[in-house]
């Protein structure tokens, strides 16, 4: 008998796989049209409905198809387009939902279970009335997503996220477990995919020292479309995803020029002067009508960011320009940045035998003053959330 469980929030050559049956569809992924190599045999027309004995019937005729030529295909796009697991899982939903265009959910759903646990995923299909839900194993810190715990291990609906429920239901989970000492699935981004950008300009004003500032950047569309329905992970990683190709290697050089003969205090005010003045400030709830953390290249993307946004895209202006140490601060509903440098005098703190020194990245507009506690923050006690060198 299943187990009921109650969860909460806790490019391309041909493959030495191709048979006679081999067809080839073309997959819609963002800004890319991706070419996928099938054997139409993986299209199975048994006959299966939410009932355990016969879906772990069909994930065992699945076995018999030569379901590696798909696997193969959707394994090496994922490593040249540059996709985390996540995004692997994306690219193969999407596969199987051109290839099985008129199959039901159902059969589409346990499709995506079995060739994501053969990949090697530790996963766990769950059920309740007609519908399914696939869980895969994660180390990530996730938020506003259904989970379960197993075994010490926790795994997450990633059916769910693209439904949007976040609410509790009683499951039964499956008793057939593919691979119970299966890989763990990463949603944290450390790199962006290596997707064709979608171009577009933008200018940005600023001032510092009396001058003002004026600087061109390019911006890709594409990232804007891959994180618009990204599941929310951990705070403190935004911060960690880097900046696209495209925004690197226009914003790079111009602060480069911009910073060269500053010293190291000056080259910070000019950068809290541009995250400060250069965007319109306001609250996520008021924007969007609910939390949307962002990264950095989003920030480029919209008309309003907040303080999370904009201590993105500072901390990662600070790495790529000035190598100077930095931690993440986060007050009860603010979060900043400090920054470990020499010959400034200010508001400060002892971390790590290193004396860091306040640089909000979001106030106070038109201000270039850095070493100053955010004001209304002064006697507030922070965590330090994350750090940098």
């Amino acid at each position: 008998m299943p187990r009921q469980l109650l969860f909460g929030f806790i490019f391309f050559s041909l493959s030495p796989l191709h048979s006679a049956l081999a067809a080839e569809v073309q997959v819609p992924f963002y800004s890319e049209s991706i070419a996928i190599q099938y054997d139409e045999d993986i299209r199975l027309e048994k006959f299966v409905n939410v009932n355990e004995k016969l879906m772990i019937q069909y994930y065992r005729e699945l076995l018999k198809t030569n379901f590696q030529l798909l696997l193969s295909e959707l394994e090496t796009k994922k490593q040249l387009l540059g996709l985390n697991d996540w995004l692997y899982y994306e690219l193969m939903r999407k596969t199987i939902d051109v290839i099985m265009v008129d199959a039901p959910t159902l059969k589409k759903d346990l499709s995506c279970w079995f060739l994501l646990s053969e990949s090697g995923y530790d996963t766990r299909l769950t059920f309740l009335n007609n519908r399914t839900y696939l869980y895969v194993y994660t180390q990530d810190e996730l938020f506003e997503v259904p989970m379960i715990k197993e075994n010490g291990r926790i795994y997450v609906n990633v059916t769910s996220i693209h439904q949007g429920s976040k609410s509790q239901k009683a499951l039964y989970l499956l008793e057939f477990i593919p691979r119970p000492e299966g890989k763990v699935f990463g949603f944290y981004l450390n790199e962006l995919p290596r997707l064709k950008p979608q171009l577009s300009t933008k200018a940005y004003q600023f001032n510092y020292d009396d001058r003002a500032y004026s600087i061109k950047l390019n911006i890709d569309r594409t990232v804007k479309e891959l994180m618009a329905d990204y599941p929310f992970f951990a705070e403190k990683e935004y911060l960690e995803v880097p900046f696209s190709a495209t925004l690197n290697n226009s914003i790079i050089p111009q602060f480069q020029q911009l910073i060269a003969d500053k010293t190291k205090v000056e080259a910070l005010e000019l950068l809290v002067s541009f995250t400060r003045s250069s965007f319109q400030y306001k609250d996520d709830k008021d924007f969007f009508g609910r939390s949307k953390p962002m990264i950095a290249d989003e920030v480029f993307h919209y008309e309003f960011s907040d303080c999370e946004d904009r201590s993105a895209l500072f901390y990662s202006l600070v790495k790529l320009l000035l190598d100077l140490p930095m931690v993440v601060v986060a007050f009860p509903d603010h979060l900043t940045i400090a920054v470990a440098v020499s010959g400034h005098q200010g508001d400060h703190f002892i971390f790590n035998d290193k004396k860091y020194f306040f640089c909000d990245p979001t106030g106070p507009v038109n201000s270039t003053t850095i070493g100053k506690i955010p004001s209304g923050y002064e006697n507030i006690p922070f965590e330090i959330i994350g750090s940098y060198r």
